[in-house]
Order: structure tokens, then sequence, then C-alpha cells
């Protein structure tokens, strides 16, 4: 039986440390989602711990750290709520994406609101177009 339990903790491990970048970025996020609903300091150790791990085995600034980064972000976008940003939608559906953002966000949350105007921002390649994002986004900020 102790063979067993040995061959068991050896294959979780080697999955742990040879996991593909978006499986290790899996469990980091089911890790952060458990530790945001315990509020329990330990859990929350436990993630970062986690974490520093991944990008030691990733190789940081490798693509498979990119990788991670990627997938974790959408799991971080999730937890705090930002919407996810949908780089192919015109100029005036972003602009209607962060007005809604905030027109329905408490006062408290509007950060995710700012984060999904600057990611959005970031999108637009034209300058006149994401001047004219800027201002008219900015102005739904009231």
């Amino acid at each position: 039986m102790n063979k067993f339990y040995l061959l068991f903790l050896s294959m979780t491990l080697s999955f742990s440390i040879f996991a593909s970048p978006t499986e290790k970025a899996d469990e980091l996020c089911s890790c952060l989602k458990k530790a945001q609903s315990s509020q329990n300091q330990k859990d929350k150790t436990k993630c970062l711990n986690m974490k520093e791990k991944h990008v030691k085995a990733l190789k940081k600034n490798s693509q498979d750290h990119e990788t991670y980064l990627t997938n974790l972000q959408k799991c971080e976008r999730e937890l705090v709520g930002v919407p996810e940003v949908k780089p192919d939608l015109t100029v005036d559906e972003k602009i209607k994406q962060v007005c809604d953002c905030f027109e329905t966000s408490e006062k408290s949350s509007r950060m995710k609101c700012f984060k999904l105007q600057s990611d959005y921002g970031q999108t637009i390649a034209d300058s006149t177009e994401r001047q004219r994002f800027n201002l008219t986004s900015g102005s739904c900020d009231k």
C-alpha cells in the first residue's frame, strides 16, 4: 500500500511540474477562487507559493511563461468582476461596454471600469479613434 501511495504522489508531483502553462494557470485560478471565498490567510499563502513555483518552472520571460500570465489574467479579471476585453468590437461598442460598466457598478467597485477602459484603449491602434474613445468613455464616469 505504501508503494502505491508513493507512486501516486510522485505521479501527482511530476504532473504539477510538467503540466502545461494553461493547466498551471487553471490550478492557480482554482486556488485563488478558494482563497477568495475562504478569506483564510493560509489559503492565500498557498496560492502565492504555488505561483512562485510555477514561474520558476516555466522560466520567466519564456513563451510558456507568457501563456501562463495570459491565462492567469483572465482568471484575475473574473475574480474582480472585470468584463472580458473583446478587441474585435467597434470603437462605439467599446465605448458602450465602458459606459455600461460605469452605469451599473457601485462607486466602490469602479476601478474595474477604469481597468476595462484602459484595456480597451490599448486595443485601438488609430490615434484619432483612441482619442475619441478616451474622451467619450471618460465622460461616462460621473
